[in-house]
């Protein structure tokens, strides 16, 4: 018939503080899957909650002999249990915050690295097409939509009549409207 099933907690925490390994043992026994449910109670996890109830044993052994239970054994093993599983919550809520934080920088610097490549490469499109128009549609296009001149203007310093750059520039959007189709619309944006 083991003994120190029969001890008082108080005891047991006597005999464990002179090292007493059977007293370890019964107090394990006793106190093991009571702590574990509790443990789970609070935690929601399987493996935390063993992690947590066996990492408060190895701290009862590791300290027995400095052990000062003040109220009763259950009572510091029960409170041993909440302040480890306060301590995994905190630990949670500092790596939420941080995941959180990562996840925003990465989505707002992403999208807008996204959106840069998209535009570098509507504007080569873009750019693209203009190239491929004939030479001289190609320069009242460019003279019109980069210069900002007036069709008066691109006249002048050409040296054709404003009918000329009328016809040029609506055969020049007539052809961008055709290659680039939707996009057409953007030319107004880069252009």
């Amino acid at each position: 018939m083991d003994v120190y099933s029969e001890y008082s907690d108080q005891a047991l925490c006597l005999l464990l503080k002179e090292g007493d390994r059977q007293a370890y043992i019964e107090i394990y026994t006793r106190y093991n899957s009571l702590l574990y449910i509790y443990a789970f109670k609070k935690l929601r996890n399987r493996e935390e909650a063993k992690d947590v109830v066996q990492e408060v044993f190895i701290q009862l052994w590791n300290r027995h002999q400095q052990l000062s239970v003040d109220t009763s054994l259950a009572g510091y093993l029960y409170q041993s249990v909440r302040n480890r599983a306060l301590n995994i919550f905190a630990h949670q809520q500092i790596e939420q915050k941080y995941i959180d934080s990562l996840n925003d920088y990465l989505g707002n610097h992403t999208a807008g690295t996204d959106y840069l490549i998209r535009e570098k490469e509507i504007a080569a499109l873009i750019e693209k097409e203009i190239n491929a128009l004939p030479p001289k549609m190609r320069q009242v296009f460019l003279l019109s939509r980069k210069e900002n001149k007036t069709y008066k203007e691109i006249a002048s310093a050409m040296n054709i009549s404003e009918d000329t750059v009328n016809t040029q520039m609506k055969r020049a959007l007539k052809i961008m409207r055709d290659k680039l189709g939707p996009l057409f619309i953007l030319v107004g944006f880069f252009y």
